[in-house]
């Protein structure tokens, strides 16, 4: 009677259900002609929830290359997903997963993925469907790095580093010695032999960086440069030879040089050094004056260049 039919059938039919039906121990017993009766298990009659979306998928706008997720979130009984582009349905291959669960994924993303129109069909134990909003996927372009360079350039001289154009770009130069720059043309003064090397070009332009550009440097010496260090001087105040003068030293703007005597004690030190050492102490106890004694001293000297050093013996003469 009323929303129930078959009661003593082996089909039990409730139409239509309503809350009041709701229970945990549905039976039958079934009896015959011979005994004893036979009692089914207890069945439950619950109720299904529909699918409802709580957060729609948005809109993505990613680099060219990287992932791309869109995701969606829902409340139901028994759901099922299905992303499509239109009404197309995905499926999993290639650069695409998660085409039948809550979270779309497409990795790397290109510009054939770009479209304004992907949305989820959320199916559930329940009707009706529901289909999401539709959500687009925007691919922006990877700026393209590009460089030019002076090299070879001559010690002394200036590195120049230069980056192509893009308007709106950001720019970083980088060397495996811990170079850093953010300049579209970079400088480097004074060259030496340690700016030999690969410089490397990233461009970002709307959060995607290009892929990197090397350039590669050379420095050298680029003329023949006379360079002596005398055995001796005399510093007597006769104006000749009176000053230990390095032939050349004036091309090493980062010289060194550091003077000893036979004790070990430093007597003299410059940097850079400028052929003005006069035979004078600079350092400790000065027994009757300045004036250092006639004798050998030593010297180390580093131009400053990345070259090894150089070390011998003066003779100072009075």
């Amino acid at each position: 009677g009323a929303t129930i039919s078959g009661a003593t059938t082996n089909t039990l039919t409730i139409d239509p259900t309503s809350l009041t039906d709701l229970a945990l121990n549905y039976n039958v017993v079934v009896s015959g002609t011979c005994l004893p009766d036979a009692i089914s298990n207890n069945v439950e009659l619950s109720f299904g929830v529909a699918p409802v979306i709580t957060l729609q998928p948005v809109d993505q706008t990613v680099c060219e290359g990287a992932l791309a997720n869109f995701t969606v979130s829902a409340t139901g009984t028994g759901l099922t997903y299905q992303w499509r582009i239109g009404s197309v349905n995905l499926t999993d291959g290639l650069n695409i997963s998660g085409a039948t669960t809550a979270s779309l994924i497409i990795n790397p993303a290109t510009f054939a993925d770009e479209s304004d129109n992907y949305n989820v069909v959320i199916s559930g134990l329940c009707l009706l469907n529901v289909t999401s909003i539709s959500a687009s996927l925007v691919i922006d372009s990877l700026p393209i790095a590009m460089a030019t360079t002076n090299s070879p350039v001559c010690f002394g001289s200036s590195i120049i580093l230069t980056a192509n154009t893009v308007v709106g770009a950001t720019y970083e130069w980088s060397n495996s010695d811990g170079y850093l720059s953010t300049n579209q043309i970079s400088e480097i003064q004074d060259a030496e032999i340690s700016d030999s090397g690969t410089y490397v070009l990233v461009v970002t332009k709307n959060g995607c960086s290009s892929e990197p550009y090397n350039v590669l440097v050379t420095t050298h010496q680029c003329q023949e440069i006379l360079f002596k260090i005398p055995e001796g001087f005399s510093p007597n105040g006769d104006n000749i030879n009176d000053l230990f003068v390095i032939t050349g030293i004036s091309h090493y703007p980062k010289n060194t040089i550091v003077i000893y005597n036979r004790w070990g004690n430093k007597v003299f030190e410059a940097s850079p050094y400028n052929n003005e050492w006069d035979g004078k102490s600079m350092f400790g106890l000065r027994v009757g004056g300045e004036d250092l004694p006639i004798g050998t001293y030593f010297y180390v000297l580093d131009l400053g260049n990345g070259t090894d050093e150089y070390k011998g013996t003066i003779y100072l003469n009075r």
